[in-house]
């Protein structure tokens, strides 16, 4: 869902990952050629079941500019990136 801001003005562009049961992540400091990249990511995130990409599997662009990884509200937090 698209949002209006992630308050992170100082990594734009800004992009989030987020959904029941998972791990929420917040990556900064992309430009237009990452497009690719980003839904690469998503569909990653998305076969997910915990929302845990493990770094190896992370396309290049997402790999660097993480800004935030949050656990999900359930209180799942078992993590083995």
């Amino acid at each position: 869902m698209p949002v209006e801001c992630l308050s992170v003005c100082k990594r734009p562009v800004t992009i989030g990952f987020s959904a029941a049961e998972k791990w929420t992540y917040v990556y900064g400091d992309f430009d237009a050629e990452a497009a690719p990249a980003i839904l690469d990511a998503a569909a990653l995130y998305a076969a997910a079941d915990d929302g845990l990409i493990p770094w190896r599997s992370r396309p290049d662009a997402l790999k660097r500019g993480v800004v935030a990884r949050i656990p999900p509200l359930s209180g799942r937090t078992e993590a083995t990136p």
